[in-house]
């Protein structure tokens, strides 16, 4: 994962308090999880693991 670091998220991360190192998205993680929280973030979330059947264009958050 080396040559994919990059400086800051790829995505707008307001209000995070954490420190975090961050990846250009070229992977595809499969992860399992309960739902969605009102701010947006996984509730219960697990991973488990990389995906290599899948592009990462193809993958979105469904919007209800």
């Amino acid at each position: 994962m080396d040559r994919l670091t990059i400086p800051s998220p790829a995505v707008d991360m307001t209000g995070r308090k954490h420190s975090y190192g961050w990846l250009t998205p070229a992977l595809v993680a499969n992860v399992q999880f309960r739902g969605w929280t009102d701010d947006g973030k996984l509730r219960h979330a697990s991973y488990k693991g990389l995906r290599e059947d899948t592009d990462e264009a193809a993958v979105f958050k469904l919007r209800r």
